[in-house]
């Protein structure tokens, strides 16, 4: 208790006793610490953008549930409800911060069955079996994919005959594919100068039977382009005799 004395000028002296208020610091800021962490996290990403860029600060929504991630204790938290942050509902660990970690987190929290799709096609476009996929758009020979996580766009996929690229919005994963397509173009592009020797495992006989049969002068420059096209067109002969020089080459074509 504190004691208070107060000189009033009629009366004398008169003792007033306040309580003393005593707090500890966790007592004082502990409520306005966890309403502004509260606020401070209110910051909705993607599930993609959570798992990119790791941020601690934000949250990402799926199948009804916020999404958060504690790296001090190496694991994802499930939140009831996408208006409030409501009841955690669950925890995953992650055992490494590396690949598909969130994917990997969010499937094993929603029991999701690991499953690669028979068709060889989607499946190396799914390339995770947490993942599913759907054919969104068809632009001439390019398809638009849309790789989903439980009931959320998880990122985006376009193809184009061999190459796809990936990306968590349309125009990224088109600014991919177009960085490989160029990337090709230069390796299409790039001279091939046929010669002998054990590296390209020509003999002379061979070097000269390869150009007989596909139109083409020992010693002479093709880019690897030209190459193939020649190559296809008797595609079982040089499957059959000249396969290891391919190889060398890297002109590939289906030996099936």
């Amino acid at each position: 208790m504190l004691t208070t004395t107060l000189n009033r000028p009629l009366t004398g002296k008169v003792e007033v006793t306040t309580p003393v208020l005593t707090f500890s610091k966790r007592r004082i800021f502990g409520r306005a610490i966890l309403r502004l962490k509260h606020h401070y996290m209110q910051r909705e990403v993607s599930l993609y953008d959570l798992q990119t860029n790791q941020a601690a600060d934000a949250y990402a929504l799926v199948g009804g549930y916020r999404v958060m991630v504690d790296y001090a204790q190496a694991a994802v938290h499930f939140y009831k409800g996408e208006e409030d942050w409501g009841k955690l509902a669950g925890s995953t660990t992650v055992e490494k911060w590396s690949g598909d970690w969130l994917i990997r987190a969010v499937g094993r929290f929603f029991r999701i069955d690991y499953q690669l799709a028979e068709d060889k096609a989607i499946a190396s476009i799914q390339r995770n079996g947490y993942l599913t996929v759907q054919a969104a758009h068809r632009i001439g020979g390019a398809v638009l994919y849309r790789r989903i996580l439980v009931d959320h766009t998880w990122d985006y996929c376009i193809s184009f005959r061999r190459d796809v690229g990936f990306g968590p919005s349309i125009e990224k994963a088109v600014a991919e594919l177009r960085d490989k397509l160029k990337s090709r173009i230069t390796v299409e592009q790039a001279e091939i100068t046929l010669s002998l020797g054990t590296a390209s495992r020509f003999t002379e006989p061979q070097l000269i039977a390869f150009c007989e049969a596909n139109g083409l002068t020992p010693g002479g420059s093709y880019s690897r382009q030209h190459l193939r096209q020649a190559i296809l067109r008797q595609r079982k002969l040089n499957c059959e005799q000249f396969r290891n020089q391919l190889n060398f080459y890297n002109v590939k074509i289906n030996c099936k």
